[in-house]
């Protein structure tokens, strides 16, 4: 039986479903390269510092004519030393504690550390520094604050080896736990030239140490200067200068731009600016009280000991444990250890009114039992308390507590604009802006966006507009966007 041919002659209109189809991978494309568009020519500049960065220390052809006068000499003031030396002819730091300038670019000897008993009975020690609050404190220079100083100082590398350090310099690891949940680090790999993001792990005394060596090795036009800044010199819509206290005798310090570096005493906002005849508004600070305490630990750990080192991956700098309690559920404490430099173990604990501080073992086994999420702590950090106090006498420990102050932002953008009542060449860097809650780590970062923009700003000044330019407007403008998030 012979088959029937089957024969289709189908004829179907494709336009439309082309057309539709065409719409849609405009539409598609023209979405995606609308968000590039945002993010990479609006979003990232106007509010991140990551375009400004690759243009820090690059050398211009012709510096402002002018001289810089710092007051201040931490590190904000370090750090605005160096971008200014790269903009201006000369720059002078004025810093109150003459130790900073005498002795600090060495790191101070452990075992010179003088120790005493405190009224409680805890034992303590003096701080070279006196007015710096968290001088024994853990800073985690988080990959932002590296890119920074790794552009402003190109041989960091080679100066943390010199000072022996190098160690501190890790890939970005923060081990962080909050409410008995633990969040995974993205990378796993301890190869710092793997190409992964890097961050220094070191103490609050040796951060100072690595910028003031590096300032004075890199800028020869930098000028370090011991006296107590006392006011402004004010004059029509600038500063020409500042007074400071040398000894017993006050003198003048001529300036063509001032920076404000004085950290948490914030000096322009409540005195100086106003007493050089410029009317600041009085509501331009807004602050809250965190209630905060907390209490610093810090046990040195000797080379015979390092074998017996009880946490796992083995001794090796960075942070070992964070945990912070759950504050919904009525437990605002946090708890976290850190090795760092010169094989310093170091623990930070507090939060908002807790109700006494921790100075010994005993107490420490105490507050960590009491968190909210306790259950959570593994196995090895009882491991590791009963170490430390096996080895304690060895150890070395010391007790450094800590109130923090309120905390503000003087909102100095709303200063700024056509009737600006800002001197034209000055601005406050840091801390002398906005004094940030320390459990976040964000204080140094916070200061890296600061002298970055101010960077950006002087790139975009002449030395024939620098008199015409109203510098603390530009740097406002630019600044505002960048750090509004922080508060």
């Amino acid at each position: 039986m012979g088959l029937t041919p089957w024969n289709f002659d189908v004829q179907v209109d494709v336009s439309p479903l082309a057309n539709v189809l065409l719409l849609l991978g405009s539409t598609l494309a023209l979405y995606r390269l609308s968000g590039h568009i945002l993010r990479d020519y609006i979003l990232v500049p106007k509010i991140t510092i990551l375009n400004d960065i690759p243009r820090l220390h690059l050398p211009r052809s012709d510096k402002i004519r002018g001289r810089v006068v710092i007051c201040g000499g931490s590190i904000a003031g370090l750090l605005a030393a160096a971008v200014c030396a790269d903009h201006f002819e000369a720059v002078t730091i004025l810093e109150s504690e003459a130790w900073a300038n005498e002795h600090g670019t060495e790191l101070p000897k452990i075992e010179d550390r003088v120790y005493r008993t405190t009224t409680s009975g805890h034992k303590t020690v003096t701080a070279p520094r006196t007015r710096i609050m968290q001088y024994y404190f853990g800073n985690h220079l988080q990959p932002p604050v590296f890119l920074v100083l790794n552009r402003l100082f190109p041989d960091l590398r080679n100066l943390l080896d010199r000072l022996g350090l190098t160690s501190s310099l890790i890939v970005a690891k923060m081990k962080l736990g909050y409410g008995g949940i633990y969040l995974k680090d993205p990378h796993t790999t301890d190869d710092i030239t793997s190409g992964v993001p890097l961050m220094l792990n070191l103490t609050r005394e040796a951060t100072e140490v690595v910028l003031r060596k590096a300032v004075m090795e890199t800028r020869p036009n930098v000028t370090f200067k011991s006296g107590t800044v006392t006011g402004f010199l004010g004059s029509e819509d600038s500063l020409s200068g500042v007074t400071v206290k040398i000894g017993g005798t006050e003198e003048q310090e001529l300036a063509d731009f001032v920076i404000d570096a004085t950290g948490p005493a914030q000096m322009s906002h409540s005195k100086w600016l106003r007493a050089a005849g410029f009317p600041i508004p009085s509501n331009l600070r807004i602050e809250y009280d965190p209630i905060q305490r907390y209490t610093t630990c810090i046990w040195t750990i000797p080379p015979h000991l390092k074998d017996k080192w009880p946490v796992p991956g083995g001794f090796k700098q960075g942070m070992v444990w964070t945990m912070s309690s759950d504050f919904r559920l009525g437990d605002p404490k946090a708890l976290g250890f850190g090795l760092k430099d010169r094989d310093q173990l170091s623990v930070n604990l507090g939060g908002p009114a807790v109700p006494s501080l921790v100075h010994s073992m005993a107490e420490l086994r105490s507050f960590t039992q009491s968190l909210s999420v306790a259950n959570s702590v593994p196995d090895w950090i009882w491991e590791l308390y009963d170490f430390i106090e096996e080895y304690e006498e060895e150890l070395k420990p010391f007790w450094v507590d800590a109130r923090v102050p309120p905390m503000n932002w003087i909102q100095w953008h709303k200063a700024t604009g056509r009737n600006s009542v800002l001197p034209r060449n000055w601005l406050p860097v840091g801390d002398a802006t906005m004094i940030l809650n320390p459990f976040y780590a964000h204080g140094i970062f916070k200061t890296c966006i600061d002298v970055t923009t101010l960077d950006s700003v002087l790139r975009s000044t002449s030395p024939e507009s620098w008199k015409a330019s109203h510098i603390s407007t530009m740097f406002f403008k630019r600044q505002f966007p960048r750090v509004r998030s922080f508060w």
